[in-house]
């Protein structure tokens, strides 16, 4: 069956129509002419993959990995970065009006990464032992078996090299034995952080004789195991200092998370005279920066390693009018804490699943601005609808690009109460 590609879905499939069918076409690129094979007839749509590209989208390029679309990890190589970018601000948009009910999307431009490659400074591997070595890798596309790395075109040079040390120390191990299932690798620009995770977590100290051998070299040195003698490091991070670990969370594309800070303070607009929520806040990303400029921040976020981070990091910053709480971000909104009250801004950043559980409680307590930084504009987009029942408009919404040549959207939005 022959098919023009019309645009990119979130996810990286292209989308096609024919017949009054839809298509959605793995590796397919906007204006790519392919003969498709279906794969999966769902009834109101159809996955298919490429059986002969007939004649090729002017934006697509050769990708510099070798195991893109063997890996998961990375979906647009293939795609020029400028059509990735305008890919990225069309989902958006078009996602927020067709599910958030939005009738004209008040979007602004897409920042852009500076790098469009050797960005990442953060990196989750899997390890796993095979034909009489060890090997570390990513998981295939669709799919929880392994692909084998032995370095990554995303990741930065420090990581790299520590990457390709990990690879060659890990295949020279015959022992099965090692009960390793993944390793977490941080950079700070200079030196790299690995954490290696055992697959039983009540017993980290088994993979204390690998750690070891792994401190012998210069790219593997700072290795550690998790809990309380897991390493930390510092980063600098909008003029401010960070600590953290390799199995903590923490954007990995620093100029762009810093692009996002700044729209984040600015869109806040603080004057020193504010109460900010900072919800699902992580090991202080967001409530750092705004400690700052406003008269106090309440930090709410679960993974009580993160919540012990920030609160190191607001000592290091000299910072004391940030309040810590370690809960469910809707638990601590059911319980009407009041010393929230009366709150000017709540700032949320939500895993993927979204902020749907704490909508209700954010707008009970009705702060004037809500910032909403999302990594999923599906459930950006469900939760936006949810705010609008709920008496918020959208003021705007912004795209940012912190993962070049993958799917990913990271967007900020303003909702404010009329």
């Amino acid at each position: 069956m022959r098919v023009e590609i019309e645009r990119l879905a979130f996810g990286g499939s292209g989308i096609a129509r024919k017949d009054g069918k839809v298509y959605f076409v793995k590796g397919g690129l906007p204006n790519d002419i392919l003969d498709i094979k279906v794969t999966n007839d769902k009834g109101k749509f159809t996955e298919a993959v490429i059986e002969n590209i007939v004649k090729p989208s002017g934006d697509r390029v050769e990708p510099p990995c070798r195991v893109f679309h063997v890996c998961g990890g990375c979906q647009l190589q293939n795609l020029s970065y400028p059509a990735q970018l305008r890919e990225k601000e069309s989902i958006l948009g078009e996602t927020i009006q067709r599910i958030g009910g939005v009738g004209d999307v008040p979007a602004e431009p897409i920042s852009a990464s500076p790098s469009e490659y050797g960005y990442r400074k953060r990196v989750v591997l899997s390890a796993w032992y095979l034909s009489g070595g060890w090997h570390i890798g990513y998981y295939r596309e669709m799919s929880r078996t392994n692909v084998k790395i032995d370095s990554c075109p995303v990741a930065d040079g420090v990581i790299n090299k520590a990457v390709s040390r990990l690879s060659k120390v890990l295949s020279s191990i015959g022992d099965p034995g090692y009960p390793l299932e993944k390793v977490y690798l941080s950079s700070d620009g200079e030196k790299a952080y690995i954490t290696l995770l055992p697959r039983f977590r009540s017993a980290p100290a088994a993979l204390g004789s690998l750690a070891r051998h792994l401190k012998r070299y210069e790219e593997t040195e700072n290795v550690s195991l998790p809990g309380g003698d897991e390493a930390e490091f510092e980063m600098s991070l909008s003029g401010l200092r960070f600590l953290t670990a390799p199995s903590v969370f923490a954007q990995s594309n620093v100029p762009v998370n810093e692009a996002l800070i700044r729209t984040v303070l600015e869109w806040a607009g603080l004057r020193g005279t504010e109460t900010v929520l900072d919800l699902y806040s992580g090991a202080g990303n967001f409530s750092i920066p705004l400690a700052v400029s406003s008269k106090r921040v309440v930090s709410v976020e679960v993974n009580k390693r993160s919540a012990a981070l920030a609160k190191k990091s607001a000592a290091l910053n000299g910072l004391n009018n940030i309040t810590f709480h370690v809960a469910p971000c809707e638990e601590y909104l059911r319980d009407e804490d009041p010393e929230v009250r009366p709150l000017d801004i709540a700032v949320l950043d939500p895993p993927r699943e979204g902020a749907k559980e704490a909508v209700a409680g954010i707008a009970r307590l009705a702060p004037g601005k809500v910032i909403y930084v999302s990594c999923d504009p599906a459930t950006l987009a469900r939760d936006v609808r949810m705010f609008r029942d709920s008496g918020y408009a959208l003021e705007k919404v912004k795209p940012f690009d912190m993962f070049p040549q993958t799917y990913h959207i990271e967007s900020v939005s303003l909702l404010t109460r009329p």
